[in-house]
């Protein structure tokens, strides 16, 4: 889950280094107490960087956004190769049975 992180504030005295995705702090990393996703059990938290300016998070957010659209476009894309590729086989198969 993260690099390990000795403290004695957390229930198991170790926390996972990872990174933050929500639009407040995207790509900001934490530490967590090693229970903090067991129903919060423990509520150990400490940002390990530096908060980043307003204009770096838009960036941020902005580029993950694009990313997440390239991503949408290749999955219809790849979706479009396959129809059509199914129909180019049955096509084929059309013309060999009536040239059969």
């Amino acid at each position: 889950m993260g690099e390990p992180y000795s403290s004695s504030s957390t229930v198991s005295g170790s926390s996972c280094l990872v990174t933050a995705w929500i639009d407040e702090n995207p790509g900001r990393r934490f530490h967590g107490c090693g229970k903090y996703w067991q129903r919060r059990k423990c509520s150990f938290f400490r940002w390990f960087d530096p908060e980043v300016p307003q204009r770096q998070k838009k960036i941020i957010r902005g580029l993950l956004k694009k990313n997440d659209a390239l991503k949408n476009k290749e999955r219809m894309l790849v979706f479009t190769i396959v129809i059509l590729g199914m129909l180019l086989f049955v096509s084929v198969l059309v013309i060999l049975i009536k040239l059969g």
